[in-house]
């Protein structure tokens, strides 16, 4: 999955975009949105390459509203060009659940055993 996203470019977003589990918010519908909040750099991008079922796999959707996800995230991006980053490690958080993995390494991460049979 890649992000686009315009994060100004100066010594502080850089060192931002190099740390691992960047707190931000997931906002899915139909489109895939990827909020950054202050007290980081504010910024909106927008996912592209991405895949409806794998996600909901990993990350039940919930009924109602524009946005079938709308969860605090953890991410984790690599720089491709200006504006473009692929997104390495990606968990949204549930209430019932904890953090839920979407992507480790670049990859999707194996679906979680979210309901138990018994």
């Amino acid at each position: 999955m890649k992000l686009h996203i315009n994060i100004p470019d100066n010594l502080v977003n850089r060192q931002l975009v190099a740390q691992k589990d960047i707190p931000s918010v997931c906002l899915i519908g139909t489109t895939f949105e990827v909020h950054l909040q202050s007290p980081l750099t504010k910024a909106v991008g927008t996912v592209q390459d991405w895949d409806r079922q794998a996600i909901e796999d990993r990350a039940p959707a919930v009924a109602g509203g524009d946005w079938t996800h709308h969860r605090h995230s953890l991410i984790t991006l690599r720089a491709v060009s200006a504006g473009v980053y692929e997104i390495l490690d990606l968990a949204v958080f549930y209430e019932a659940h904890g953090w839920l993995k979407i992507l480790a390494d670049g990859a999707y991460a194996p679906p979680p055993d979210l309901w138990d049979e018994e």
